[in-house]
């Protein structure tokens, strides 16, 4: 990870500028509920959540594995907002082959189960053109136990 206390933001048509904040890997699977409407939208609900931020550099760990939450977190003192019910968009196919958005609406209920997972790993946070050149994250043989 790039020790530098500020981010760069490089689009390719502005000018390079700095971003506060320190940059962060990622790695967050999402469990989730979904089901589409008869215009073809589609919306869920959380059933699970882990999101893993890596601020620092770390040395490889074989084996390392991260709990997934399920239900309503919000209260949970483990709680922080960026597990909150997402606000950014993530597109999937909908049944009539059209991309659409993942609305994505609150927590499911205890004893729901999930339909689909969400796996997104990231070296770098903060949206498009916005890093830290030299980050590195390495992923191999993920899993999933349950």
């Amino acid at each position: 990870m790039s020790p530098d206390a500020q981010r760069t933001r490089s689009t390719g048509f502005s000018r390079k500028s700095k971003v506060e904040g320190r940059d962060e890997a990622l790695a967050i699977p999402l469990l989730q509920k979904r089901w589409e409407d008869q215009n073809g939208n589609v919306y869920a609900k959380r059933v699970g959540t882990m999101v893993q931020r890596c601020t620092a550099d770390t040395d490889w760990v074989n084996g390392v594995t991260y709990e997934i939450m399920y239900g309503d977190i919000s209260s949970d003192p483990v709680f922080e907002p960026y597990m909150k019910i997402q606000d950014e968009d993530r597109y999937t196919l909908n049944s009539k082959g059209k991309s659409v958005p993942i609305t994505e609406i609150g927590w499911a209920e205890a004893g729901d189960e999930p339909t689909h997972i969400v796996l997104q790993f990231a070296f770098s946070h903060g949206g498009a053109y916005i890093g830290s050149p030299g980050n590195t994250l390495w992923i191999d043989n993920v899993s999933l136990i349950y």
